[in-house]
């Protein structure tokens, strides 16, 4: 069945592909090689070509040699800066990098254990119906090949599993926050701050305004909002003529994430008012929420995986999003599972070697519980 050693090695081969986002070319064709050499068919989507980058999703499928559920696997290829140049190392039940760089097991570990899967699902003659694997672009810089998806080259999903989370795969993902993204624009007007500072109007002060008016933080257990960038300003002896501000909300609650947007920019409107100038406010919806019920196809089949590994099922709510949030907002319901990966998004970044192993074993498991 699933071997640790070949597991191993394909990450190991996946790690030193540079795949830093908008450059997944080289993981598109090792992941295309290696399907079709398993029987799938497999198509590239034209995602890449959309923001400049220079593949797009891989799309595999396989149909079924018994009745079954369709199952959808996924994992994203693109990885962090720094990501290219990966020098991995091996030791005591872990890999890492050689601390120049990210190792890459966000998301080459799910890549690897999905490959490893299907792989072992093949040699051993399992039984199966319908299996999918999509290998996304551009996670990391926006969720990007999951929002240009071409569904069209998507059969029917009755259950989806994405691999880009930490821990084991019994942790298993229920709900996920919508994201909302809000960038405003204050116009005051420049002036000398030494000689004339009356006929300025500054955009700082006008920003600062707003942002000591906002609701921010934790608000509830399901509601979060942060600004996390301010800029503006040319010099200290000029009253600063324009500020920008960039900011989120987030909530597992659609209602309480437009309810605390409005909130913002109602803050952000009265503080430009208040001072003369003007806000121009801009809103985008970067992903929805995840929002399974327990007893979908999808969570009932990773709860059937899980138990068929002696590990009992944890449904978990989580704070961030992935490729799964976007695959629900489209109307595929989907899950995200641990795959081993620790410190992510940093040269600290490690993977361990059993976790990675227990994510290849719950796609065979979640395979043949499938089954009908």
């Amino acid at each position: 069945m699933v071997q640790e050693q070949r597991l191993v090695q394909t990450l190991l081969e996946l790690v030193q592909l540079d795949s830093e986002s908008k450059n997944e070319r080289a993981v598109a064709d090792y992941v295309t090689e290696k399907l079709r050499a398993l029987g799938y068919t497999v198509t590239e989507d034209e995602a890449g070509r959309q923001f400049g980058g220079n593949a797009g999703n891989v799309l595999a499928y396989k149909a079924g040699n018994c009745a079954g559920k369709s199952v959808l696997f996924c994992s994203h290829m693109d990885t962090v800066v720094p990501g290219n140049g990966v020098k991995p190392i091996v030791e005591d039940g872990i890999i890492k990098s050689d601390g120049t760089t990210v190792l890459g097991g966000d998301d080459k570990a799910g890549i690897a254990a999905v490959l490893e899967a299907v792989t072992a699902l093949e040699e051993a003659n399992i039984p199966h119906g319908p299996v999918q694997v999509i290998f996304t672009v551009a996670e990391e810089i926006g969720l990007l090949g999951a929002k240009y998806v071409d569904l069209e080259k998507i059969p029917p999903v009755d259950g989806a599993f994405f691999f880009d989370s930490d821990g084991m795969p019994n942790e298993i993902c229920v709900a996920s926050p919508y994201h909302i993204d809000l960038t405003v624009t204050f116009q005051g007007k420049a002036a000398h701050a030494g000689v004339e500072p009356e006929k300025g109007i500054s955009a700082v002060q006008m920003a600062a305004k707003a942002i000591a008016s906002m609701r921010l933080g934790r608000l509830d257990e399901e509601t979060t909002a942060n600004i996390g960038i301010i800029q503006g300003g040319r010099a200290t002896n000029v009253v600063a003529g324009e500020t920008v501000l960039y900011g989120e909300a987030r909530s597992l609650n659609k209602e309480k994430v437009d309810g605390q947007i409005a909130h913002m920019i109602a803050c952000c409107e009265e503080a430009a008012q208040e001072m003369g100038g003007t806000a121009v406010c801009k809103v985008e919806e970067c992903y929805a929420a995840i929002d399974l019920d327990p007893e979908s196809v999808t969570v009932q089949l990773a709860c059937a995986a899980v138990r068929r590994l002696g590990m009992e099922p944890h449904l978990v709510k989580s704070g961030g999003g992935s490729d799964a949030n976007v695959f629900c907002g489209k109307g595929i319901p989907a899950t995200n599972v641990g795959v081993g990966m620790t410190n992510v998004h940093s040269v600290e970044e490690y993977l361990k070697i059993s976790e990675m192993k227990a994510a290849a074993e719950f796609v065979l498991a979640v395979i043949e519980e499938a089954r009908v």
